[in-house]
């Protein structure tokens, strides 16, 4: 299988080391025998063609650089839809959910307009949350739990889009309720951190696997060994889990 990777504007859209969601696709799919081609799409892209690619990934950023970036991506705007539409996979993490949205309303009252293509709103917070991040969610027809990390510069609001997770411990999108991100068709929009492909290699199968489909060809993502990422995964958890717990035994210690 070839695969082909788009990353939206990885020289403006570069926190939180989130660059390490592509390293763990690429890793996974090289693996698994395929070959893997990175392109980054940015100011100096002539031609964006988002149908030409398997996958599209969105990294976080500060919000001072959206402005431009939305200018760039508008007229991309229905092939954007088009593609999401069609079942292709695409990623994007933490604030650059905002730039998929309807408007960012900022600190200071002013508003920039997204993509529109999510019916979020996003609202820059004054004060930056950070905490773990443990949910419940479903792509490509698998149940799976994700533990990450989430570093809130912004809330995003929506009562139309469906949630990407279900909350077990966390912030999600605003702290008012149980749901964390968006999802439609195998678009991703979360908050999750850490990078969460790396954290969380059976989303990155899950990925693969919508790929896969996608050109109709067999992958053999049983290969595919995880025991590391289990261990780790439940160490984290039972740290979540009893964290009020822990974090008592270290200052009596």
């Amino acid at each position: 299988m070839e695969l082909k990777i788009g990353w939206l504007f990885p020289d403006s859209l570069y926190l939180h080391g989130d660059r390490g969601n592509i390293l763990a696709l690429r890793r996974m799919a090289e693996g698994l025998g395929c070959s893997v081609t990175v392109e980054k799409i940015d100011f100096t892209t002539e031609d964006f063609t988002p149908m030409d690619y398997d996958f599209l990934f969105c990294s976080p950023g500060e919000i001072a650089t959206f402005t431009s970036i939305v200018d760039f991506l508008k007229p991309y705007t229905l092939a954007l839809k088009a593609y999401i539409k069609a079942g292709r996979p695409l990623l994007v993490t933490g604030t650059s959910i905002g730039l998929w949205g309807t408007e960012i309303i900022r600190q200071d009252g002013s508003v920039l307009k997204g993509l529109e293509i999510l019916e979020v709103t996003t609202r820059e917070n004054e004060a930056v949350y950070g905490d773990d991040l443990y949910y419940r969610c479903s792509l490509g027809g698998e149940t799976m739990e994700i533990i990450g990390n989430q570093i809130q510069m912004a809330d995003f609001e929506s009562a139309e889009e469906e949630s990407f997770g279900e909350l077990i411990y966390g912030y999600g999108n605003s702290g008012k309720d149980r749901k964390e991100g968006f999802v439609m068709d195998n678009a991703v929009f979360t908050n999750t951190l850490g990078p969460v492909l790396v954290q969380n290699p059976w989303l990155t199968k899950a990925f693969l696997r919508i790929i896969a489909e996608n050109q109709e060809t067999a992958l053999e993502l049983s290969a595919v060994d995880t025991f590391l990422e289990e261990k780790s995964f439940a160490t984290k958890k039972d740290f979540i889990l009893h964290k009020t717990t822990y974090l008592t035994n270290c200052k009596h210690d």
